[in-house]
């Protein structure tokens, strides 16, 4: 099976931790292995440890790519260069953010900490102001989401969030549900693939 419409690329945030149920590293796994088998490149922040691990590691097993992008002041804790397709290493987290966002067409949130949370809030915000016209969604393993979800739907409810934007973010209950939305998501005419990084 091959990835299909605009989407290409996959920006995955998730934390550099394991959290302490097996089924977030389980998930992770599959993860990695339906974009590999489907055609999708990872990119991600580049990271060795935890769920990032898993998922990159995941895609190059399966015979997919995988676009780490990590900030030079992390560099001691990224995977191996040699380990997935490409590692770039950039001067700030700033860039890191700004080249994930440019190099994927779409965005998955698994389950992390407050560096995810930073992620997932920079990539809704930017899609309101027409920085990007990409999906978000977040990958609700065993509920990990719902309340974020929650408090989404209150800002909707009280009229700080138009319902208009609710357009960009999904609460996904599997990877199937996730592809889904995806493929049903509709992209600005306008919408045009980033170039593979150079």
């Amino acid at each position: 099976m091959t990835s299909s419409g605009q989407i290409k690329s996959v920006g995955v945030f998730m934390g550099a931790e394991f959290g302490n149920e097996k089924m977030f590293s389980n998930k992770a796994t599959e993860l990695g292995k339906y974009l590999a088998e489907n055609n999708y490149r990872l990119v991600y922040g580049g990271g060795k440890d935890g769920l990032m691990g898993i998922v990159a590691m995941s895609v190059m097993e399966n015979g997919g790519r995988v676009l780490g992008i990590t900030p030079s002041n992390l560099a001691e804790t990224s995977i191996n260069a040699d380990q997935i397709t490409e590692l770039v290493q950039t001067p700030d987290m700033n860039t890191r953010k700004q080249l994930m966002i440019d190099q994927s067409d779409a965005f998955i949130a698994l389950p992390g900490g407050f560096g995810t949370l930073e992620e997932i809030a920079q990539t809704i915000s930017w899609a309101k102001i027409d920085l990007h016209e990409k999906p978000l969604a977040l990958f609700n393993i065993n509920g990990f989401y719902d309340t974020l979800w929650q408090w989404i739907e209150e800002a909707v409810s009280k009229d700080f969030v138009p319902p208009f934007d609710m357009k960009y973010v999904y609460r996904g209950r599997s990877i199937d549900d996730i592809f889904e939305y995806f493929d049903n998501f509709e992209f600005p005419s306008e919408f045009q693939n980033p170039a593979n990084f150079v």
